[in-house]
């Protein structure tokens, strides 16, 4: 953690001793020792000293091993584990080539996997199909990939050296086989039914198996797979490697389109082409490009790999595209020349049309990995783990964050002159965690996050910073007064954190301020397209952060307790600064984008670790008191009365009476009190629903008849604050 601010101290119950260690998250080795030796058995947040959420002790509840849990749900239900020792391979049951998925469902069995220190994979038959192809070798296995591109997107595990790629196997496939190269040296391994491969774990020699991309295996037919020339294939007869060349790849999509092209002959018996097979060029254009078309939003995503975002492509330049590839084909071939002239717009629209059913992907974005997707890397968030790896399409990214990721940069500037200063050391770890979930993109704890407090103390400097760190085109500004509106909600369509900065102290009381409880809550809404047809499903997954110089009041609508659970407050209380520096958020980016960018990582690995432990955030009593606080204050007048009024038979208060009691007490407990017409509205409505007192014209004081109501009287003699 940063030197500035103590941040997370954590008990370990094995070793039965209380010593505070600081955790170095961005260290995994670290991390998955913790993980497999220790239990976390307290939880305790700096300047608290209370326990938050306690743990059972390791000696009556052993932690499992999360990475193994989540591995066995990455691979499925139809795969067979096998428990291994630490620093070996393969598992010692000696009938594991015997178990079958029937295995999977005997509890006692899956805790010994999840309590297991190392895990593999019986593969083949046992496993629906899933083989993985040993590669011993770093220096073979680009050269593989290159010829099998799509692998770049399937599961990938590397120990020692070399590595293995795993693929679910469609149909046919050889079993168990050395692979070798034809001067006698080997390759690797086809690894199928008979074998098994680790998946997590200690390698014999000491280092972690590791998997990047960390994702699901590809499904595909084994005839696809490429493989080197010189290798000798088993399976076949003569031992010649045939491999797949253009005209092959070719052939698949003749096979599933037809041909390219219908030709007609003339009356002098010349061929000529006399139409366009839509299909096959719209085959051709996803066969060569990682795309897909999401039919809710009506758009085309296109990968590109220079930075592995999934962009929005227009189908008008898709069209484009087509075009120049079918201009290409026909100059490159004296058969298909006619083809220049069927490129007319009608033919293209068609040829779009078949594009969209090809490549159809209904919620392709809703259920990505968790990624963090960086300018020079994506750093995936496992329990309480981020680990690096390459961009992937697999991953499935439309949002990144324009700061490239140093894992060495730190961030002095930021912390000890912008953050510090305005919110105390109490509100940092608060602040760090909320801003790591923004960086995520999904708001795993459904809540958003208010700084409000004294003007000039940097709020709006620390959103602009936490903007930048997140990026501009990834946010939309928060407009209350809008969210009742028919088209707002298609406004936050590919944005993952929504923003109203120095809003004014209605922002919450608008009609429309209670969408934003779903907006984080993970409630579905309709987002209509102003000039399209029908609704677009959207699902309230955003990171939400407001600024303002007041206290906001917020129109609770008798819901206090969902406010309460969605809401997060940092209130600036401390001096502005003396010397104010312009343009400071843009500084602090530019010197230290990077180590800001550290800061919010290290601020998501001890959020997810929150989640691991308790399943949400937590929070100091302070921390939850602001909170009810700014709810009491935001229905002041009748916490005011539930708390200073009480039933009494024979007794009366008039309406002045109330309303100076209630004038006293707003300052005692810090809140401004609502306009007297505020009062006079609300107060009969309230005096009703809590005493059961209609209001009365006739109250007697000095012989002069007032309003106010009877069968009430002050708690004692002073208004209770």
């Amino acid at each position: 953690m940063w030197e500035p601010y103590e941040g997370f101290w954590f008990q370990c119950a094995v070793r039965r001793d209380l010593t505070a260690k600081k955790i170095n998250f961005m260290d995994s080795n670290y991390i998955q020792n913790m993980a497999m030796d220790f239990s976390i058995a307290q939880t305790t947040i700096a300047g608290n000293g209370q326990s938050q959420c306690p743990m059972p002790a390791a000696a009556n509840c052993p932690a499992p091993n999360e990475l193994n849990s989540h591995l066995m749900q990455l691979l499925g239900d139809d795969v067979v584990f096998l428990p291994c020792k630490q620093r070996q391979k393969g598992s010692r049951d000696q009938e594991w080539q015997k178990y079958t998925v029937e295995r999977m469902k005997d509890p006692d069995y899956i805790r010994r996997l999840n309590s297991a220190s190392s895990l593999a994979v019986s593969l083949g038959a046992p496993s629906g199909g899933l083989c993985s192809i040993d590669i011993d070798d770093d220096a073979d296995v680009e050269p593989f990939l290159e010829l099998n591109p799509a692998f770049r997107s399937t599961l990938m595990s590397r120990g020692h050296r070399g590595a293995n790629i795993w693929v679910r196997i469609k149909g046919d496939y050889p079993g168990l086989a050395m692979l070798k190269r034809a001067d006698g040296s080997e390759w690797g391994e086809w690894r199928a039914t008979g074998g098994c491969t680790m998946i997590n774990g200690q390698h014999p020699n000491g280092v972690w198996y590791s998997r990047a991309p960390e994702v699901k295996p590809l499904d595909l037919p084994f005839a696809n797979i490429v493989w080197p020339e010189n290798i000798l294939l088993p399976w076949h007869e003569s031992n010649d490697q045939e491999s797949q060349t253009d005209e092959e790849s070719d052939d698949q999509l003749v096979r599933r389109y037809g041909e390219p092209v219908f030709f007609a002959q003339n009356k002098a018996g010349v061929s000529y082409v006399k139409s366009v097979n839509e299909p096959y060029w719209a085959g051709l254009y996803a066969a060569e490009h990682v795309v897909l078309y999401e039919p809710d939003e009506r758009k085309f995503y296109v990968y590109e790999h220079s930075n592995g975002l999934y962009v929005v492509r227009s189908e008008n330049l898709i069209k484009q595209e087509i075009s120049a590839r079918m201009l290409e084909v026909s100059r490159e071939s004296s058969e298909l020349s006619g083809l220049e002239k069927m490129r007319s717009d009608r033919t293209l629209a068609a040829i779009i049309a078949q594009l969209r059913g090809i490549v159809e992907r209904r919620n392709a974005f809703a259920d990505r990995p968790k990624i963090l997707h960086l300018q020079n890397c994506a750093l995936r968030v496992v329990r309480i783990l981020a680990l690096r790896e390459e961009f992937s399409p697999a991953f499935l990214s439309r949002n990144r964050s324009p700061i490239a990721y140093d894992p060495d940069a730190k961030c002095p500037r930021f912390l000890e002159e912008l953050v510090l200063p305005g919110i105390g050391r109490e509100n940092v770890l608060l602040l760090q965690k909320y801003v790591g979930q923004c960086l995520l993109g999904e708001n795993l704890i459904q809540r958003f996050l208010i700084l409000d407090g004294n003007a000039g103390c940097g709020k709006t400097q620390l959103a602009n910073v936490i903007q930048a760190l997140i990026g501009r085109e990834n946010i939309t500004q928060l407009r209350t007064n809008h969210l009742g509106d028919r088209f707002e909600l298609y406004r936050f369509i590919g944005r993952t954190l929504l923003v109203g900065v120095d809003v004014d102290a209605d922002f919450l009381s608008t009609k429309g301020a209670s969408v934003i409880k779903g907006l984080v809550g993970g409630d579905w809404f309709d987002a209509e397209q102003k000039g399209g047809n029908g609704a677009f499903p959207l699902q309230g997954n955003f990171n939400v952060l407001m600024t303002s110089n007041n206290r906001l009041k917020i129109r609770l609508q008798g819901d206090i307790d969902a406010w309460k659970r969605r809401m997060l407050l940092i209130r600036y209380e401390n001096h502005p600064p003396k010397n104010k520096i312009p343009n400071f958020s843009e500084k602090l980016i530019q010197e230290e984008g990077p180590g800001i960018l550290n800061w919010a990582i290290e601020g998501l690995n001890l959020l997810m670790l929150d989640i691991t432990l308790c399943g949400g955030i937590i929070l100091n009593g302070d921390q939850k008191g602001v909170v009810d606080s700014l709810l009491a204050e935001s229905d002041s007048l009748r916490s005011f009365l539930l708390k200073n009024l009480v039933q009494a038979t024979g007794s009366d208060l008039t309406v002045n009476e109330i309303v100076q009691a209630y004038a006293r007490y707003c300052p005692d407990m810090s809140w401004d009190p609502l306009p007297e017409t505020q009062i006079h509205r609300q107060l009969p409505s309230l005096m009703l629903e809590l005493f059961q007192t209609p209001k009365s014209n006739s109250i007697k004081r000095d012989g002069v008849s007032a309003r106010g109501f009877r069968g009430v009287a002050f708690k004692g003699l002073e208004v209770v604050a």
